[in-house]
């Protein structure tokens, strides 16, 4: 199963017509799993873009209003967290 992300940064396209007439040109991200498409689509709105579309071959298909619907209910649980070093946990530095 893949999604296809569409997204574009901010002052590419700002509206769904533009969007829409710039597709065909635009390379989607592809994920194997809905989460990680969810989750770059949350990435890319805080840096500033717009995550326009999600299709997957199941015929899902999440347009940007969805996109930011399901990112309010659930983009605690999709950021991406940095694995914690410890110290005890650092690797051995090799001189």
């Amino acid at each position: 199963m893949t999604y296809r992300l569409w997204w574009t940064v901010g002052y590419t396209c700002t509206s769904e017509r533009q969007f829409l007439a710039t597709k065909p040109r635009l390379l989607p991200a592809v994920y194997e799993i809905l989460d990680d498409a969810l989750r770059r689509a949350n990435q890319v709105g805080r840096a500033g873009g717009v995550a326009w579309l999600i299709e997957g071959d199941d015929k899902t298909r999440l347009e940007r209003g969805l996109i930011e619907q399901t990112l309010r209910k659930r983009g605690h649980e999709l950021e991406v967290q940095a694995p914690s070093m410890d110290r005890r946990e650092r690797p051995a530095r090799r001189e």
